[in-house]
């Protein structure tokens, strides 16, 4: 210490060398550093290159521009698809303006209102509707109507199963057997359903759970569609299956499916079955035993002055003469899926309306065509 007190400027000078000595040491080490890690920076971005060299196509600006250009078309076919999935005509507008009822007495007069104007519309079309088919698929509310939380899917089911049945009078068939439907998913139940199926992506495994279900009563109203005939995808399409079983001749079904095919409303025909008829399904439910008719018929006399004779009962015989080529009958079961595109929204987890909702801006009265 002495030292350094009898020669204060030597010693600063040393404190001042070893300082710089230390400073420029740690710069060193930060250079190095930094240079390392900017070689192996450079290694990545050279294997990087490297792999997208070999990527077909390659990733150039023309090639850039041509995904670009194929992703707008993709982008404009999509949305033509959207728009001729939502239907169009007075079905369409009717669908998307009817208002859902509030309260399960609104949905239960909308039910009754619905049965009654079909089985008007059968008898001016001379449709026989058997006891089977007298509720159209929705027997199951002939006395009540459904819960609060199933009231919008019922509400859409009903919607479409109109249509449906309309078109179907409009080819004249000779008789409506069954309407049937799928069970209603509220959204709760939905929701547990699409989570179940992403769990499995889609696919339930043997000896596993299935998918949770409808709340809704087993009963004649409802059938379950094939999962390999439906066109669901699970977060992408919904879709909501009826089944409708029928009687008449080739030409009704086939101006059934012409009606169908015109897409007012989206629904695809997924299967059709071609049974023939047994004399039970062909007799009508309604058919009388009456009997013959008869015309009166006076005789003319040209004799002023005579009695004229009593008037004779002709019975007019029906004509029992078959024809030659007689016209078959045959039962028609055509199985028909709704299609419903899930929305953007609804895949991002936005909160959707769901199917059958409708805006609250057009207000219906319930039950009103």
């Amino acid at each position: 210490m002495s030292w350094f007190k009898k020669n204060p400027v030597f010693a600063s000078a040393l404190t001042l060398c070893a300082v710089v000595v230390l400073g420029e040491g740690w710069c060193i080490y930060e250079r190095w550093s930094a240079s390392r890690a900017a070689a192996q920076k450079l290694e990545q971005r050279r294997a990087e290159l490297h792999a997208m060299a070999g990527l077909a196509p390659a990733p150039t600006r023309d090639i850039a521009a041509a995904i670009e250009a194929d992703l707008g078309r993709a982008q404009r076919a999509l949305a033509t698809m959207r728009g001729e999935l939502s239907g169009r005509g007075p079905a369409a507008e009717r669908l998307n303006k009817a208002k859902v009822p509030a309260a399960r007495t609104d949905a239960f007069f909308d039910l009754a209102t619905f049965v009654e104007k079909t089985r008007e519309l059968a008898k001016k079309q001379e449709v026989d509707v058997r006891p089977e088919a007298a509720r159209f698929g929705f027997g199951t509310y002939a006395n009540a109507g459904p819960e609060v939380d199933r009231i919008p899917p019922v509400f859409h089911q009903r919607l479409v199963a109109q249509y449906l049945v309309e078109s179907l009078f409009e080819a004249k068939p000779r008789a409506l057997l069954t309407v049937q439907r799928e069970r209603t998913l509220t959204k709760a139940e939905r929701e547990a359903r699409e989570a179940a199926l992403a769990a499995t992506n889609g696919v339930v495994t043997e000896g596993a759970a299935e998918p949770p279900g409808s709340g809704e009563p087993e009963g004649p109203d409802f059938f379950e569609i094939n999962p390999r005939m439906s066109a669901r995808v699970p977060g992408y399409i919904d879709t909501t299956a009826f089944r409708l079983v029928f009687i008449g001749q080739t030409a009704v079904l086939r101006t059934f499916l012409n009606k169908l095919a015109s897409f007012e409303l989206p629904v695809l025909v997924r299967e059709v079955e071609v049974d023939p008829t047994t004399p039970e399904e062909a007799t009508p439910s309604n058919e009388d035993a009456a009997a013959a008719p008869t015309i009166p018929s006076a005789a003319a006399s040209v004799v002023l002055s005579a009695t004229p004779s009593p008037v004779k009962t002709v019975t007019v015989k029906p004509n029992t003469a078959a024809p030659i080529v007689a016209k078959p009958l045959s039962k028609f079961t055509v199985t028909v899926e709704y299609i419903d595109l899930v929305s953007a929204n609804a895949v991002a987890g936005v909160a959707d309306p769901g199917p059958g909702s409708a805006s609250p801006a057009t207000p219906a009265k319930p039950g009103e065509e």
